[in-house]
């Protein structure tokens, strides 16, 4: 799990440093651009508490309290998803706001850049949400307790990586903008 997640780091970073030696050598970075829209605040909170709930529900299931610990694999896979909506209402008001020749994925690099990046982050939320729902289904069968729960861990690991990332892009993507 620690090599998966290092690959990632090193993907995430690297598309960072692209984006800035190209911004940084583009004087007309950002023409046109809109500003992201403030439901990217509340996008972020609802995946911290995703990584906050995960963590609850690991703790959960290290103590055996095993009604509890389902509630928050349950809620972290709607959190999850509300996650993945609320990205995609950014990115629809995004385009909306947008000057339509200087703004989108196909005509401007400011504009692949934040999409590619949102993107490659969701796909990751998107897999997260995959290896999730295993838990949660597993969770809800029983299959988890305090000697077994190693996929639990690896799976708040998984939030918690993700976590740090979006954090890390959002507020990259601020700058961007």
């Amino acid at each position: 799990m620690q090599l998966f997640l290092i690959s990632l780091a090193i993907l995430f970073v690297s598309s960072i440093v692209a984006i800035v030696i190209i911004r940084n050598s583009n004087p007309n970075w950002g023409i046109g651009a809109p500003r992201i829209p403030d439901l990217a605040w509340l996008s972020t909170g609802v995946l911290l508490l995703v990584s906050v709930f995960s963590q609850a529900g690991l703790a959960a299931v290290c103590r055996d309290s095993i009604r509890f610990f389902r509630f928050c694999m349950v809620l972290v896979l709607i959190l999850g998803f509300l996650f993945l909506f609320l990205q995609e209402q950014v990115w629809r008001q995004m385009l909306s706001a947008g000057e339509e020749s200087s703004f989108s994925a196909s005509s401007s690099l400011h504009g692949w850049s934040i999409y590619v990046l949102g993107l490659l982050h969701a796909l990751h939320v998107a897999g997260g949400l995959i290896f999730q729902g295993y838990v949660t289904t597993h969770t809800l069968r029983g299959g988890y307790w305090s000697l077994h729960c190693e996929a639990v861990r690896h799976v708040n690991f998984y939030w918690h990586f993700l976590d740090a990332v979006w954090i890390g892009l959002f507020a990259f993507l601020l700058w961007l903008a």
